[in-house]
C-alpha cells in the first residue's frame, strides 16, 4: 500500500472519521482528505505525528511493501541527531556554498566572454588585434576560466561532503529543531522569491541588445559585443538561481520539505539518476556545438530548450512510479 491508502486504513481501524484525525493532527479536514486521495503529501512532521497517533513505524507509513509495525515512543533511534547547532552551521555552510557555487557557475557561463570581445575588436577598421590572435587568446583565457570553476566546484564540494548523511535523509532532528529552521526559512523566504523573479526577469530580457543591433543594423563588431552582453546578463540570472536556490534548497532538507520528503525522495530516485547523466551530457552539447559554429549568441538557446525537456522527462518518470 502507498501512504495515502496507509492512512485511511489505519483511521478506519480506529473507527474515526477526517474530522476526528484533523483534530488529532491540528490541521484542517480538507488537508486529510488530499492526504488520503494522494492530491498532496504530509510533511515529515506530520508523518511523525502520524506514527505516534497511530501507533506505527514511520517505516511501515513511508515504505510502500512493509508489514505494520508496532511504535513504541520511548525507542531509541540508531539514527544521528541533528541538534540546533549542527543545523545552523549546516545553514550557514550552505548559504557559504550555494555563493561560491553560485561564482563558479557565472565564470562558466561568462567564460565566452572575452573570446567574443576580442573576435568583435578584431573586426574593427585599423584594429591591431588580428583575427587569429583574438581567436588563440579568447581561447585560451575561456579554457582558464572554465578549468578555474571545475577546481571550485570540487574544493567547495569537498567541503560539503560532511553533510552528505542529510541529503540521504539518514538523520533525525532534535527537539525544537524544526521550528528554528522553520523560523530562519520564513524569514528567507522574500529573498528567495526576490532572487527567483529577478533571475527570470534577467533571462527573459537577456537577447534585447542583440534584437535591438538587429533592428538598428548595426555593424558586425557591434553585434558581437552585444552578445557578450547577452551572456553577461544570464549569466547574473543564472548566479541568482543558483545562490538563493541552494540556500532554499538547505532549509528543505533539514524540513523534509518539496524534494525532500520521504515519499517523494523514493519516487524520485530515477529523476536524479538520470539527471547525473543528462545535464553533463548537455553541457557537453552546448560547449561543442558553440566551439564548432562559434555562435556563441545562437547555442545558448540549447539551455532552454534542455530546461523544457527535462521537465517533460521528470513529468513522465513520476507517472511510472
Amino acid at each position: 500500500m502507498i501512504l495515502a491508502e496507509k492512512i485511511t486504513a489505519l483511521r478506519k481501524k480506529n473507527e474515526w472519521s477526517q474530522e476526528d484525525l484533523a483534530e488529532k493532527l491540528n490541521v484542517s479536514r480538507q488537508s486529510i482528505s488530499k492526504w488520503e486521495s494522494g492530491a498532496s503529501l504530509p510533511d515529515m512532521n506530520r508523518v511523525l505525528d502520524m506514527s505516534r497517533i497511530f501507533g506505527v513505524t514511520t517505516d511501515y507509513l513511508l515504505k510502500d511493501e512493509l508489514a505494520e509495525t508496532v511504535y513504541n515512543e520511548g525507542e531509541e533511534g540508531t539514527l544521528p541527531k541533528v541538534t540546533a547547532e549542527t543545523a545552523n552551521r549546516y545553514l550557514d555552510d550552505s548559504a557559504h556554498y550555494g555563493r561560491q557555487t553560485a561564482l563558479f557557475v557565472m565564470l562558466c557561463v561568462l567564460s565566452p566572454v572575452p573570446l567574443l570581445i576580442l573576435a568583435a575588436f578584431s573586426q574593427m577598421p585599423g584594429s591591431a588585434v588580428s583575427e587569429n590572435l583574438a581567436g588563440g587568446v579568447g581561447v585560451v583565457i575561456l579554457l582558464l576560466m572554465i578549468a578555474g570553476a571545475v577546481a571550485g566546484f570540487i574544493t567547495t564540494g569537498n567541503r560539503m561532503k560532511q553533510y552528505e548523511y542529510l541529503k540521504n535523509g539518514d538523520f533525525e532532528t532534535a527537539y525544537g529543531v524544526s521550528g528554528i529552521v522553520g523560523e530562519r526559512a520564513g524569514a528567507y523566504e522574500s529573498r528567495y522569491n526576490a532572487g527567483i523573479v529577478t533571475g527570470v526577469v534577467l533571462c527573459i530580457l537577456s537577447p534585447v541588445p542583440l534584437v535591438a543591433a538587429g533592428l538598428m543594423e548595426l555593424s558586425d563588431a557591434t553585434y558581437v559585443f552585444f552578445t557578450a552582453l547577452l551572456l553577461v546578463i544570464v549569466a547574473c540570472g543564472v548566479y541568482l538561481f543558483v545562490n538563493v536556490g541552494t540556500a532554499h534548497e538547505s532549509f528543505q532538507l533539514l524540513l523534509r520539505q518539496g524534494e525532500y520528503n520521504p515519499v517523494w525522495q523514493k519516487e524520485n530516485q530515477k529523476s536524479r539518476k538520470l539527471g547525473g547523466f543528462y545535464w553533463p551530457i548537455i553541457t557537453a552539447i552546448y560547449l561543442g556545438s558553440s566551439f564548432i559554429t562559434m555562435r556563441w549568441d545562437i547555442t545558448w538557446v540549447i539551455w532552454p530548450v534542455a530546461g523544457l525537456v527535462w521537465a517533460g522527462i521528470s513529468a513522465l518518470l513520476r507517472k511510472e512510479q
